[in-house]
């Protein structure tokens, strides 16, 4: 008897628990109207809208998309800057992968887990210094009212047309590494070229910083990890194993230089880059983080697309460049085979 009256509780308990998840979850969304998808002038599939936080702390949403693409669905996952009570953060995602011109994305969904700190102290300043200009883009201020620097700022904004009616998300192309307390800083954004003439206002103006992207590509039959920070876009990253290179594309749609920072896993003490653009080297700066990762950063034009090659990865030292594996799979059966044969003969003498 005792078993039967335990299952009615625990089911009751459960149900709470569900309920109280979904509460919670549901002050984390994604506004229908502030949703939407297109592509773009250099022909990506472009995720933009903004999540808002109606939870009574700070939180770190991460955004899963999924894009029906005939019988397959494409996905991305995407964590977002902290974002405080009662605010909204906008975001713009590529997704290269789709292609097809009748990709229907689904409602994405929203989770997210509490920040140990609030956002950055840092504001737009709403005054006549922030201003839209006839091609679609804006510029203004912000200022750090927080008594500590901040690092990697960037300035977001949802961007909506002439009827009103959600049209993209901007985000700052300014690289601010560092603000000291009470400085004040210029911004400017700009919405994507196709859609500059059909801009009416700014809104929505959040604070946050830019998170690096993650790549992984095929080396040696292996993935091989690396990140990248970028006021552009990288697409199409290759890695060739017989020159040991790196090959991607850089994406600049601006008018203005924007940058590209890359993050590759220490492979020896020594190592030297080099960096190409469209066939030609290019100036780049190399440096090592305190974790021991190489940084290779260079600029990228105004409404450029670069075709970029980077090297100097280190292949072994012994071994043919190359899938390593194949070439021990060869080897060490050989190997054996002639050790066999001698002590066959020294067995025979």
């Amino acid at each position: 008897m005792s078993s039967w009256k335990v299952v009615p509780v625990f089911s009751i308990l459960f149900t709470m628990t569900l309920l109280s998840f979904h509460l919670a979850s549901a002050n984390v969304w994604i506004p229908n109207d502030e949703l939407g998808a297109y592509y773009d002038s250099n022909g990506t599939y472009t995720v933009v809208g903004a999540v808002k936080n109606s939870e009574d702390k700070a939180i770190v949403p991460t955004i899963d998309i999924n894009v029906k693409v005939g019988d397959r669905t494409i996905s991305k996952s995407y964590t977002l800057s902290i974002v405080n009570p009662s605010k909204d953060i906008p975001f713009k995602i590529k997704l290269v992968a789709v292609q097809d011109k009748n990709a229907i994305l689904e409602k994405p969904q929203v989770t997210f887990v509490p920040a140990d700190h609030g956002s950055m102290n840092v504001d737009v300043i709403y005054d006549r210094t922030l201003v839209k200009h006839t091609d679609g883009h804006t510029t203004g201020f912000i200022f750090n009212n927080g008594t500590i620097p901040v690092y990697g700022v960037k300035v977001y904004a949802v961007i909506y047309g002439k009827d009103g009616k959600f049209l993209d998300v901007g985000k700052s192309i300014e690289t601010i590494t560092k603000m000291e307390p009470r400085e004040k800083l210029a911004f400017s954004m700009y919405p994507d070229p196709a859609l500059a003439s059909k801009v009416s206002y700014y809104s929505c103006f959040d604070i946050g910083t830019d998170p690096t992207q993650t790549v992984v590509v095929n080396r040696d039959s292996s993935k091989y990890n690396f990140t990248y920070l970028s006021t552009g876009y990288v697409t199409d990253a290759k890695f060739d194993n017989f020159q040991q290179t790196l090959s991607l594309t850089a994406r600049n749609p601006f008018p203005d230089t924007a940058f590209v920072n890359f993050m590759f896993p220490q492979e020896s003490q020594g190592q030297k880059f080099s960096v190409a653009s469209n066939g030609v080297p290019i100036d780049f700066l190399q440096s090592k983080d305190p974790d021991g990762n190489w940084h290779v950063a260079f600029n990228l034009p105004p409404k450029s697309t670069s075709y970029v090659s980077i090297a100097g990865f280190e292949q072994h030292p012994s071994l043919p460049v190359g899938n390593y594996r194949n070439y021990l799979l060869i080897i060490i059966p050989v190997a054996a085979a002639v050790v066999s044969v001698i002590i066959w003969k020294k067995k025979t003498d």
